[in-house]
């Protein structure tokens, strides 16, 4: 069914335009995403006129552009009559991917070879452990099914997963990631001592802290924080100033923040008087192409004289082998 959009023409008269973007603002914080098609028939413009209106308003934070639209960047948005929770892992994918991608390469610059490290859930994570791929000789502890599709098959890194229940994308409680959550895997965590823990978070307040939306991956995170020798928060500009969900732990439980250089200079520098450092990066020119997080289950020829066919491969195809 078509979402509803009041039309507001006016008599023929074209919405003044801060308060024609006031209004996509507005449809933005409703229903999370919206098309240049829809606010075209809605406020009865062109579409460059709506297109300069995404672009100022992606220019203030407001939303990220996307293909024929744009999407909400404010955390405490989300929710919406007709969700539980985020929108889809893969949709946030979309959003800020090139700082995404940038904060993911200089988080993996700090990995050496022979390290255990921990990578919690998250889209970010996703693009941490891509950077991975061709690194030294690693372990890498994860809770997250989106780290696991990048790494799977990555010959240097042996990898080690909690178990636990396993999170379901539009459940509230679980923050939309899919990801192992719940006491099994804080307890399996418990037993590990990584030398860095790599923490994403769904909004950041120099006075009140580190926020994510679901309350059992903020169980993790705690646990993640609690057990590594160093811990780094991995997060984009977007999520400075969010305080909405669950607080994960005070600024000052981190010992580096990587982010990308449109942050707030006063809160960077807040947080770098704490004695946090805080690494600005650049957006990459190059976005990561990340797999799906989601594997598909499919079943491919046997191998001569195996009589096993069990195999799980992703999207694209490659195979990923569990024990006959």
């Amino acid at each position: 069914m078509p979402r509803f959009i009041a039309h507001d023409r006016r008599g023929g008269d074209i919405v003044l335009a801060e308060e024609r973007r006031s209004r996509i603002q507005e449809l933005l914080a409703r229903q999370s995403s919206v098309t240049i098609a829809e606010l075209v028939e809605a406020f009865g413009t062109s579409e460059m006129t709506i297109r300069r209106d995404l672009d100022e308003l992606e220019a203030r934070g407001v939303c990220q552009r996307t293909y024929g639209g744009a999407m909400s960047l404010r955390v405490n948005t989300y929710r919406t009559p007709s969700s539980n929770g985020y929108p889809t892992y893969a949709l946030r994918e979309q959003f800020c991917a090139a700082e995404k991608t940038a904060i993911g390469q200089r988080a993996a610059a700090l990995v050496q070879p022979g390290d255990l490290i921990a990578i919690d859930s998250g889209t970010t994570a996703s693009h941490l452990a891509y950077a991975l791929r061709d690194t030294e000789p690693i372990t890498v502890i994860t809770n997250s099914v989106g780290v696991l599709a990048q790494l799977y098959d990555a010959t240097s890194i042996s990898l080690i997963s909690p178990g636990g229940t396993l999170s379901i994308e539009t459940s509230t409680a679980s923050g939309g990631d899919m990801s192992f959550v719940g006491p099994i895997a804080a307890a399996a965590l418990r037993t590990l001592r990584p030398r860095r823990a790599f923490i994403g978070a769904s909004g950041l307040s120099v006075a009140d802290g580190v926020f994510n939306v679901g309350l059992f991956q903020a169980e993790i995170k705690r646990t993640l924080i609690e057990i590594a020798e160093e811990v780094i928060l991995i997060s984009d500009h977007t999520k400075f100033g969010q305080v909405s969900g669950f607080i994960v732990a005070d600024v000052r439980r981190f010992h580096k923040i990587i982010t990308d250089i449109k942050a707030p200079p006063r809160d960077v520098a807040e947080l770098r008087a704490l004695g946090i450092e805080v690494i600005l990066v650049e957006p990459a020119a190059q976005v990561a192409a990340l797999r799906p997080a989601l594997f598909t289950t499919v079943t491919l020829p046997s191998e001569p004289g195996s009589g096993d066919s069990r195999h799980r491969a992703d999207d694209s195809g490659t195979s990923l082998r569990g024990p006959a």
